[in-house]
């Protein structure tokens, strides 16, 4: 067998029918991890021909079945009761029409983890769409225009980014399946659907105050050039470029320092100059630019790098060839992998996104089709079909959350370190939120991702602090933290001092780029991710050009984490073994771009994008009907052009030269409203789909997004009524739950010092100021 014996998921089989990139990147992270992946693919191999597959086939077995032919499906059914988990990510009812549909193999295989990735799910009125990655993200919200004019065309983000969602939020589903079924001895079914999975990535656009409407605006400049002097882009002396995100504003001081400047910038207003400030000051603004931009024309970008990193967030920004083939922290932390592929030959593709100390990833090269064939059927053949499901104490246990039982501590701030735990709390956890009081970057953010956890403020730098923290972590499963290595140590609640309380704790850090290697230690928020690694190039075609629109690391990186903790916990099950987990906004910023993250000796690296991108083909592509609303048309690459001609209103477009293709469907296009586009299109032949390219105010009042829990209002203590996006998961045994609406920061502080056994301390521990109940600022952004 395959399984990797020693790693954190050895002894998981799973059997991967899944096509283009979401059902094949959730198995490959079970594979890179240590499960026994068998790969079925149709005779002719994937559907989606592409270079990335070396990446998304590596560390699987291959065996090659035709489902429609007896014999084949009866050895795919073979396969399916010898599963522990299975991956598929066709249209509703293609896998039931096959005959392993979930209720089936759940009844032969009751250990059975199935999951099933659809574009939009089975009881989604668009179930039947041909739900493409453009199609979905165009209806998802995920192609605005440029600087937000709606009555312009959509940017066609070259990112898949509806697909990405969907496989992270696929595959944390199924390792928390795994972790119920360890603990109840049960498997069950899991849908994720591609639609419902980007509402993780629309996450901030929640009306959080009530009336705040922040889902209208974008939390920061989007387009080609950012208006913050604080949050763009800067040309150096050797005409390389540098990425700064210093959004709290003290960076501008330190690097004002750095460079001699800190008395003129002081003078001129810089230091105290916040964002709400600089958005209404166009004035400053432009003397701010242009006093930084002077600045960093004295030296090289590298130098930059190197002198600013550890004080304020900054990186060079790179291409994703430079990331991959010679950026040192990428080799550091496996960000960059060398593997011999049997089609492309030596390649350098993207390396595993998280980092396990007990238990690393150790990524392998694909195997060719059907390679693995006589060894998987003797398999079967020698050791038995059927898995029985592995129940302890020998019935099944009742088992109301994945998690349950299981408790974390959190102390990370912002979006991203909060988002992880967040998910941890909606998979059944036990979170308590552990905040510093002192801190002044309190915002909306902490009601968004502190949702199911309590809340805390803990002061660590007053005495008895950390007693009390030592307390709180040593019982705990989890501990969460996005300090520096060098910040957590010294504040005494590093890795190693809490596994003087709790030897065997999951110890997980969220960092800028990388655990290890030479910038582990340096700062980041979302753009220092995008730049290192080459998306801002990617979607901007410029250095000087802005970040991805949508908050791709933040969020990410929050499932990524949630990933890694959860991989670690199964382990842990399993030998008793806690370890470190490591996540960054690099490591997932590369994972957003697989379908690129690849380099061989042929690979052409003019990729497609830009902020002029309408589409890859006339078939694949933006269009604008009569009413100024914008669709995206998909035409699956196996359709016959002549079904296309067969809509109302598009005969004869089987006949147009290609070159002239875009022109002439953009006209006969622009005759109709774009809804009726949409329903003609997708009211025919299952290869064409189209989707309207939906305003963020449309994608948080998706009817089906309410209606499913998508999207759901709440009552906040301190606030009102505001709008939270719920879990997309849907797992019929330990059903995901929006936690409760968290209260102010600290509100809770109380009651976790009572159960820690120190209730009649506690007035005396907020006298000292040891412990708040409320936050000294919180302000709003």
């Amino acid at each position: 067998m395959a399984q990797q014996e020693g790693h954190a998921l050895s002894g998981v089989r799973v059997i991967d029918f899944g096509q283009y990139i979401a059902g094949p990147l959730v198995a490959q992270l079970l594979a890179d991890y240590g499960a026994d992946v068998i790969r079925v693919d149709p005779p002719g191999g994937p559907v989606w021909k592409n270079d990335c597959n070396a990446i998304l086939q590596r560390g699987k077995r291959s065996i090659s079945l035709d489902l429609k032919d007896p014999d084949d499906a009866e050895i795919a059914r073979k396969l399916v009761d010898s599963a522990d988990v299975l991956i598929e990510n066709f249209r509703p009812g293609v896998m039931d029409r096959l005959g392993l549909g979930s209720a089936e193999a759940l009844a032969r295989n009751p250990g059975l983890v199935y999951c099933s990735i659809p574009g939009f799910a089975a009881d989604d009125p668009r179930a039947t769409c041909y739900a493409s990655e453009g199609v979905v993200a165009a209806v998802a919200g995920l192609y605005p225009p440029q600087d937000l004019d709606w009555s312009a065309a959509p940017v066609v983000n070259t990112l898949p980014l509806a697909s990405v969602s969907g496989a992270l939020t696929a595959v944390n589903a199924v390792v928390a399946a795994l972790i119920a079924r360890e603990r109840c001895g049960l498997g069950q079914r899991i849908e994720v659907s591609l639609y419902d999975a980007t509402y993780e990535l629309t996450r901030v656009y929640g009306d959080i105050p009530p009336g705040s409407k922040t889902g209208h605006a974008p939390p920061r400049g989007f387009g080609s050039s950012s208006i913050y002097p604080i949050a763009r882009s800067y040309e150096c002396a050797d005409g390389r470029w540098v990425r700064i995100t210093w959004l709290e504003g003290r960076q501008v001081a330190d690097f004002g320092k750095l460079v001699g400047k800190y008395e003129d910038w002081k003078a001129l207003g810089f230091l105290e100059a916040g964002v709400q400030r600089i958005q209404a000051d166009p004035e400053l603004v432009e003397s701010m630019t242009a006093e930084i931009s002077a600045a960093f024309m004295t030296q090289p970008a590298d130098h930059w790098e190197r002198e600013v990193g550890l004080i304020a967030d900054l990186t060079v920004i790179r291409t994703s060839r430079e990331w991959l083939l010679y950026d040192v922290q990428a080799h550091a932390i496996g960000g960059s992998v060398e593997l011999v592929d049997p089609e492309l030959g030596v390649t350098k593709q993207a390396g595993s996104p998280v980092t396990l100390t007990a238990t690393p990833a150790t990524p392998t090269s694909r195997h060719q089709l059907d390679a693995d064939r006589n060894e998987i059927l003797a398999e079967l053949e020698s050791g038995g079909s059927r898995r029985e499901a592995t129940v302890p104490g020998g019935e099944a246990i009742p088992l109301g959350s994945a998690l349950e039982g299981i408790r974390a501590v959190d102390t990370t701030v912002l979006l991203a370190g909060p988002a992880a735990c967040r998910l941890l709390a909606e998979f059944g956890a036990e979170v308590v939120h552990v905040g510093n009081p002192n801190w002044r970057g309190m915002t909306t953010l902490h009601y968004q991702t502190q949702g199911g956890k309590r809340t805390t403020l803990l002061d660590l730098k007053k005495p008895g602090a950390l007693d009390i923290f030592y307390r709180l972590t040593e019982s705990a499963d989890i501990v969460s933290t996005n300090y520096s290595q060098s910040v957590g140590d010294r504040l005494g609640v590093g890795e190693k001092a809490i596994r003087e309380y709790n030897a065997n704790v999951i110890y997980s850090r969220v960092s800028a780029h990388g655990v290890f290697g030479p910038r582990a230690e340096y700062r980041g928020h979302e753009e220092i991710g995008q730049a290192v690694t080459g998306a801002l190039l990617r979607f901007s075609k410029t250095p000087a050009g802005n970040m991805q629109f949508h908050l791709i690391n933040d969020s990410g990186t929050g499932q990524l984490a949630a990933f890694g903790i959860m991989v670690a916990l199964f382990h842990r099950m399993r030998t008793g073994v806690g370890q470190f987990v490591g996540s960054s906004l690099a490591q997932t910023c590369v994972t957003w771009q697989t379908p690129y993250m690849i380099d061989h000796r042929a690979r052409d690296w003019d990729d497609p994008g830009g902020l002029d991108f309408r589409g890859y083909s006339p078939l694949e592509h933006v269009y604008k009907g009569s009413d100024g609303r914008w669709f995206y048309l998909s035409v699956k690459p196996s359709t016959d052009l002549s079904v296309l001609a067969s809509v109302a209103g598009l005969d004869g477009v089987d006949t147009v030269a290609p070159e002239s293709l875009e022109a002439e469907l953009a006209e006969r296009f622009a005759g109709k409203p774009a809804s009726a586009w949409v329903a003609e299109l997708n009211g025919g032949d299952p290869g064409i789909g189209a989707g309207i390219a939906a305003t963020f105010s449309e994608v948080m009042s998706d009817d089906w997004a309410r209606g499913h829990g998508l999207v759901q209002e709440v009552d906040f203590r301190d606030i009102g009524r505001g709008t939270l996006i719920g879990p997309a998961p849907r797992l019929s045994l330990t059903p995901m739950r929006l936690g409760t609406p968290v209260g102010p920061p600290g509100c809770d502080s109380r009651a976790v010092i009572e159960d820690l056994g120190l209730g009649a301390r506690t007035d005396d521990l907020i006298a000292q100021g040891v412990i708040r109940e409320t936050a000294d600022q919180q302000t709003h952004r």
